[in-house]
């Protein structure tokens, strides 16, 4: 094989794996397991004291694998693994990605639970390692919680926020305080304009309009931005990455503002690579077409089925009946996280219009 056909059977394979990745989870993956971005960020939302005690230079991610093994894939996470200044001690950070199109109140719940499943694989090795004695200390696991969404994030950032103390118990309960960064919140001067990580603003600028109206101008202003870098490798496939999240994501783009970043881009990467992204979208809004034709009229997901079942009969027992509005909203849900939620939700709401402020 010639040199110019593996370049084009290397770039076929990456434009692949981009096209897998365009959903908001799979941008967030993708990008912030980047070292660069990851210390911007970090730099970002700690405070100056935290920032001082840990060594950023020695940050690593955590692998797939030592997720895969502690969590479900089904959560949009990634864990930082930060030394202590000065010592062999790690601080690890946990940073869950929320973008539900509602205030999921027990984000906190869930990202404590995760939290302290992470606490107790440690727990686990240092029992296999016969390390367990009384001066093993585990390393503490700081909370990140990343909101992107259309509204802002409204449910408690400490997971004692979730519990009934009854006025008597809120000494007793458990306490895990997180960071919020709700992207929702900030303009975009709040932004970091990092020089050592244009791609943290990008991004962030990005997820921050991707749900507006006509973002067509400022989706460009943002993919500008990086042209002085667009011969670099790594910002090239950002480029291409934050184009196909757009072109996927921005439902309430229109046509003509999609060819106006298209254009833009191809002047950035080139006609030929250009070519061939559009070639692959297109094949894929066929199969996508075809798929959702079969797909109507048949039965709901088997998982998603199931969870809306436990959300309606828990309502209904708590509430004897199920507004109309309501079932309609649960039944036309899609997201099997978002159900899950509401399946906890379900059980402890004060009335179906507290229910109903969840779904909105």
């Amino acid at each position: 094989m010639d040199r110019e056909s593996l370049q084009n059977q290397t770039l076929q394979q990456e434009l692949q794996d981009i096209g897998e990745r365009f959903t908001h989870d799979m941008l967030f993956r993708e990008v912030f397991e980047w070292l660069g971005v990851a210390k911007a960020f970090l730099r970002l939302v700690l405070s100056a004291p935290i920032l001082a005690k840990l060594d950023l230079d020695r940050l690593t991610v955590e692998p797939r694998d030592f997720l895969s093994v502690i969590f479900k894939e089904t959560r949009a996470d990634v864990v930082y693994k930060v030394p202590i200044l000065g010592t062999e001690e790690s601080l690890r950070i946990y940073i869950i990605l929320e973008h539900k199109s509602f205030n999921d109140f027990f984000a906190i719940f869930q990202a404590d639970g995760y939290a302290g499943q992470i606490s107790q694989n440690e727990y686990n090795q240092a029992v296999d390692e016969k390390r367990l004695n009384a001066d093993f200390r585990l390393s503490p696991v700081l909370v990140i919680i990343f909101h992107h969404g259309e509204h802002p994030f409204t449910g408690p950032t400490d997971v004692s926020g979730v519990y009934n103390d009854f006025g008597i118990l809120g000494d007793y309960l458990p306490r895990r305080r997180a960071i919020l960064f709700d992207l929702s919140r900030l303009s975009e001067l709040d932004l970091p304009d990092d020089p050592d990580a244009p791609e943290l603003f990008a991004v962030l600028r990005i997820m921050q309009v991707i749900f507006n109206l006509d973002i067509s101008t400022k989706v460009k202003e943002v993919l500008e931005r990086l042209e002085p870098h667009s011969q670099i490798p790594k910002y090239r496939r950002l480029i291409r990455i934050l184009w196909w999240y757009f072109v996927k994501n921005a439902r309430k783009e229109s046509r003509q503002g999609v060819m106006t970043v298209t254009e833009a881009v191809k002047k950035m990467i080139g006609e030929k690579e250009m070519s061939m992204v559009l070639e692959m979208l297109k094949a894929e809004g066929k199969a996508e077409g075809k798929a959702e034709g079969k797909a109507e009229g048949k039965a709901e997901g088997v998982a998603e089925g199931e969870e809306k079942g436990k959300v309606l009969a828990i309502l209904e027992v708590r509430f004897n009946k199920v507004p109309k509005g309501i079932e309609k909203a649960i039944r036309s849900m899609v997201d099997l996280i978002a159900l899950k939620s509401l399946v906890e939700h379900a059980k402890t709401c004060q009335s179906l219009d507290d229910f109903g402020e969840a779904l909105k």
